[in-house]
């Protein structure tokens, strides 16, 4: 056997141990609580009719909690308060597309990646080809409060625009359609979405994608929660490997998100 073949074996084995004592020491009879963001669709949102909270997010939780063989339950939040739950114990996971902070990690863990994304900006009846600070100088720029896309403004334009916080994606894009932000910026995957629906017609994409943002999208829990993320990391493996994960995927997208 090859030296590589070796190291190869040796690495599996090591990660089945992980996997299994990972399993061991998490609570079966627990029901361990999910949040996902309130309104972002096609990751989550809420059924109207029937009351479940329903979209790629939720039904990748659902997946990856009965793979490890524990019971979830899963929450409709305010996105900026997963992560505050999450410290506090009223959550166990959050997994709304989380990017990587090193001021976040410094209060909650961090899974492997579940799907990756850029951002993108928005606009209305303009005709911006190109995001730059002589381009956008003076506008309002909508953005959801607590994102990467936040931090991304404060850090890139903050001296340049005036930004509108938001409480929702949805926000966002209403206040752009409505004309009180000239441009909004949000999740690339979640705004293409939108704006092949009815309701994103009067939008359209300014510039190019922001290629400073990680598109790395991850969940997060307690920093106490080593084994149930070393759980969530290995079931988003064998996920992919099984092609259950394909099959989410296709459900709400036509492209490969991972």
């Amino acid at each position: 056997m090859s030296r590589k073949l070796w190291i190869t074996v040796i690495l599996t084995a090591f990660s089945m141990l992980i996997w299994q004592n990972a399993l061991l020491a998490l609570d079966k009879e627990k029901v361990y609580k999910v949040g996902v963001d309130i309104g972002y669709p096609p990751f989550s949102s809420v059924d109207q009719r029937t009351g479940e909270v329903v979209g790629f997010d939720a039904d990748i939780a659902r997946a990856i909690c009965k793979h490890i063989g524990i019971q979830c339950e899963v929450f409709a939040v305010m996105f900026d308060d997963i992560i505050p739950m999450v410290e506090r114990g009223d959550l166990d996971i959050g997994t709304a597309g989380f990017g990587y902070t090193e001021e976040r990690a410094k209060v909650i863990l961090y899974t492997d990646k579940y799907y990756r994304s850029n951002s993108i900006f928005i606009q209305r009846d303009q005709d911006i080809m190109e995001i730059t600070p002589e381009t956008i100088s003076g506008m309002t720029v909508a953005v959801q409060r607590g994102t990467m896309q936040e931090q991304y403004l404060r850090m890139t334009y903050r001296d340049i625009v005036k930004i509108l916080l938001c409480n929702t994606f949805d926000d966002v894009m209403e206040a752009v359609k409505a004309k009180r932000a000239d441009l909004g910026l949000a999740d690339g995957i979640a705004t293409y979405t939108y704006l092949r629906s009815p309701s994103g017609r009067p939008l359209d994409i300014a510039g190019d994608p922001v290629p400073m943002i990680d598109d790395d999208c991850l969940m997060v829990l307690n920093r106490d929660s080593v084994e149930l993320r070393d759980a969530i990391n290995s079931a988003i493996k064998e996920l992919r490997q099984t092609g259950e994960y394909d099959l989410i995927n296709l459900k709400y997208f036509d492209y490969n998100i991972y």
